[in-house]
């Protein structure tokens, strides 16, 4: 019994961490929790701990908690494994500023993929994200790319868990359909998702190289439907371009 809010604790500390990032800004502890959604006296004793050990600043005259030089220091060997002097977020950051829309970065979670970072939009009238959040593995842009790189018994038994969670029988899907849009995915080289999210929102992903033994990710920008749908030849050649540097590493 024990162990459970140790464990409670380490999983706020990751998504303080995902809210910095997402942010980039100082924050007030009032400013993390209601962001979060903790209680305002458990926050601060969590930044405080946090500051304590090193890894946050805290200014005492405006209440402002920053992350410092120790998360960064701690963290770069993965980014420096997985794309050596590219960096991930430089790539999202390129892609947004070209496009204005939402861009994710997908990995699978179970039977849906889960957004290990996003970057929100710039342009008016878009669509919103946040990093974590979790989207059907059968349904969104992300997942259908993720699916490409399971093997057709791994496929099956993903399949089975969702049709067995679905209580309504006329929205169970056929294994010999979800094969046929495999191989069109495939063939494509991207997947497009309406609707998934929610209406009126549309994403588009593809698949991020990868090196030998890590998991696959994706790459999804998501928007108005009909702006995705019109610009869908534009985006996908503006992604290509700026992932063709990580293709050449992989």
């Amino acid at each position: 019994m024990d162990c459970i809010p140790k464990v409670k604790s380490a999983h706020r500390v990751l998504e303080v961490l995902e809210y910095f990032a997402e942010t980039r800004s100082p924050a007030t502890i009032k400013e993390i929790s209601q962001s979060l959604g903790y209680p305002q006296s458990s926050t601060s004793v969590l930044m405080n701990s946090l500051t304590e050990a090193g890894y946050f600043d805290h200014e005492a005259r405006t209440g402002l908690y920053v992350p410092n030089l120790r998360i960064a220091l701690a963290t770069a060997w993965i980014q420096e494994e997985m794309y050596s002097a590219q960096s991930l977020l430089r790539l999202m950051r390129s892609v947004r500023d070209r496009c204005g829309h939402t861009v994710m970065i997908g990995a699978q979670h179970g039977t849906h993929v889960r957004y290990l970072h996003v970057l929100q939009a710039t342009r008016a009238g878009s669509f919103t994200s946040s990093s974590g959040a979790l989207r059907p593995l059968f349904h969104s842009a992300a997942g259908k790319m993720l699916l490409t790189t399971r093997t057709d018994r791994e496929v099956a038994n993903l399949l089975r868990k969702v049709n067995a969670l679905e209580r309504n029988p006329d929205l169970h899907l056929a294994l010999e359909d979800v094969r046929k849009s495999i191989a069109q995915t495939l063939r494509d080289g991207f997947a497009l998702s309406t609707g998934v999210s929610m209406p009126g929102a549309a994403a588009l992903a593809m698949l991020l190289p990868m090196k030998r033994g890590y998991d696959a990710m994706t790459l999804s920008l998501g928007g108005p439907i009909d702006e995705i749908k019109r610009d869908r030849a534009m985006l996908l050649d503006m992604m290509n371009e700026l992932v063709d540097p990580f293709r050449m590493r992989s």
